[in-house]
């Protein structure tokens, strides 16, 4: 599976790349929201990972804009962030958008990538 992760800290991406790339995906990662979406145009990924509050563009307004470009629209997302849950409700992050919470839980997020794998059709990990 092609995964497209953004995370605006680098042991966070690099952590989460080597975990992803041990799974057996193939993996791309962004500093920030608005790289993602430029290299999610590009690339085309099967699933987005990406962090809640990061500079140049919130997790929230990353969704929005992956919903507007029909490429991308309907992409699965995963956010996997360090803010709070009333902050992840406050920013209106739809409730079919799995999160996960920092530090990590690497079973969940096997887990929730299989899931997307299974809906898509695909072997789990």
């Amino acid at each position: 599976m092609k995964i497209l992760l953004a995370d605006d800290d680098p042991m966070v991406r690099e952590l989460l790349t080597d975990f992803l790339s041990d799974l057996g995906h193939e993996v791309a990662a962004a500093e920030n929201g608005q790289e993602l979406i430029k290299l999610a145009l590009a690339a085309r990924p099967d699933l987005v990972i990406a962090d809640m509050r990061m500079p140049e563009m919130m997790g929230n307004s990353m969704i929005a804009m992956i919903d507007l470009y029909p490429p991308l629209a309907g992409m699965p997302v995963i956010m996997v962030t360090g803010v709070s849950k009333m902050e992840i409700d406050d920013a209106g992050i739809p409730p079919e958008i799995p999160v996960l919470f920092k530090p990590v839980d690497f079973e969940k997020l096997a887990a929730e990538i299989n899931k997307i794998v299974n809906r898509k059709g695909g072997a789990g990990v």
